[in-house]
């Protein structure tokens, strides 16, 4: 099956006119590429290059995955010939092409919501926290480690995630690392060798592999041998070229939990590197969930006509038609808040939701973040929402929203 992937490129580097298209034919046509600066009116926005991918895969249900790989080692040998960052911003559609049919098959993915979010987590006790912990003299060793922790934490490929952490270990480990010598030991069952023209047990500074073994062990005593292998030969196989992606048949399923055992584990060793005396149960800290990122896309399968250009290049631009996925509310910052109302009052909210007027999007909104319990009903609001909320009582303003919140707020002043 034919294809052509339709992606957008964030680099550095730009080609020289506007008008101007590169091709790229792979020499043993595993894909052709079409290159073209998508010019920009503001400095608000990145600077990108349009990528057309034309290749072939197995099914439409497969385009992806093989568009990806043919996408990364066209970028890596942008990267190579020119000094110059290329990574991908987003992929737009995937197309079928099928010369003479009516109608053809596309994939197309909806605009991302590119900046989701953050977690409202900062508060006194972290600042608090962070100071606390400020007056231990950090050795530069372990700052070293704490700065790779963060551009683990930083980086959004799960392979550098886990090759980030694996360095801030491995300084860890070597800082900690015992000056007494160890016996060698029998790479099958670990005991130690015997020599016997020496008639002696040879032995040796610990190792890098063998510190880490022992750091491991001291920050988790739940962390056995099998999970110690498995994330040493992960670091091997990452080390000599593979991809997590690769080795994910040796892995656990996801393949990327590797990732956030290893985040885990270095997290607790750093931890172990202050003083005991400081965790004394007043540090307010957090670990993540997961370390990885991820991110949601919506992908539309619909059948239409895609005209060609005056290249004879299948048109991609779409005017008109567009995929995007709607966020629940405005962006957040801070908390949300939780309110208490009687079950007449959430029906008397669903009605002002569901009703045309002012506010009725933040009325419904309230409405479906709510759940009933014990004869009450609450309800998480926006911070947003909650802002707006108060201002218009404060302003005493009148209203069918207004009233009815009106009547929340004072029943949960009066509680």
């Amino acid at each position: 099956m034919q294809l052509v992937a339709n992606y957008e490129v964030k680099t550095e580097c730009s080609i020289v006119d506007d008008d101007l298209i590169l091709r790229i034919n792979h020499p043993k046509c595993l894909y052709r590429a079409r290159i073209k600066n998508i010019p920009r009116t503001v400095y608000t926005t990145p600077f990108l290059l349009s990528l057309h991918l034309y290749f072939e895969a197995p099914s439409l249900t497969d385009a992806r995955e093989v568009a990806d790989s043919h996408l990364v080692d066209c970028m890596n040998m942008l990267a190579f010939t020119t000094g110059s960052r290329f990574q991908r911003h987003r992929i737009r559609q995937i197309v079928e092409i099928n010369p003479g049919a009516p109608m053809t098959n596309v994939l197309m993915w909806s605009d991302d919501i590119e900046f989701e979010d953050p977690q409202p987590f900062l508060d006194q006790n972290i600042a608090r926290s962070i100071e606390r912990l400020s007056e231990f003299d950090v050795p530069p060793a372990i700052r070293r480690a704490m700065r790779w922790y963060r551009l683990g934490v930083n980086s959004r490929n799960p392979d550098d995630q886990f090759t980030n952490f694996w360095f801030a270990l491995e300084i860890v480990a070597e800082f900690q690392k015992s000056t007494e010598k160890v016996p060698d030991a029998c790479p099958t069952c670990r005991s130690p060798l015997y020599c016997e023209t020496c008639k002696t047990h040879p032995t040796h500074r610990p190792y890098a592999k063998q510190a880490i073994r022992e750091l491991l062990k001291a920050v988790d005593k739940d962390c056995d041998d099998a999970t110690i292998d498995r994330l040493d030969k992960t670091r091997n196989s990452l080390m000599h070229g593979a991809t997590l992606k690769e080795i994910e048949d040796s892995l656990p399923e996801p393949h990327e939990e590797i990732v956030d055992v290893l985040g885990r584990l270095l997290w607790r060793a750093l931890v172990h590197e202050f003083p005991r005396d400081m965790f004394d149960g007043k540090l307010a800290m957090g670990a993540p969930s997961t370390y990885v990122h991820r991110t949601m896309h919506a992908v539309a399968h619909i059948q239409t006509v895609v005209y060609r250009d005056a290249d004879g290049d299948l048109d991609l631009s779409f005017k008109g038609t567009t995929s995007s996925i709607v966020p629940f509310g405005p962006p957040q910052s801070a908390r949300p808040f939780m309110i208490r109302m009687t079950v007449e009052q959430h029906k008397r909210l669903a009605r002002l939701g569901y009703a045309k007027g002012d506010q009725s999007e933040m009325c419904l909104r309230v409405f479906q973040k709510s759940q009933e319990q014990d004869g009450q009903v609450y309800a998480l609001v926006l911070a947003t929402d909650m802002a707006l909320i108060t201002g218009a009582l404060k302003r005493n303003e009148a209203g069918g929203w207004q009233d009815l919140f009106r009547e929340i707020m004072a029943q949960a002043t009066s509680a």
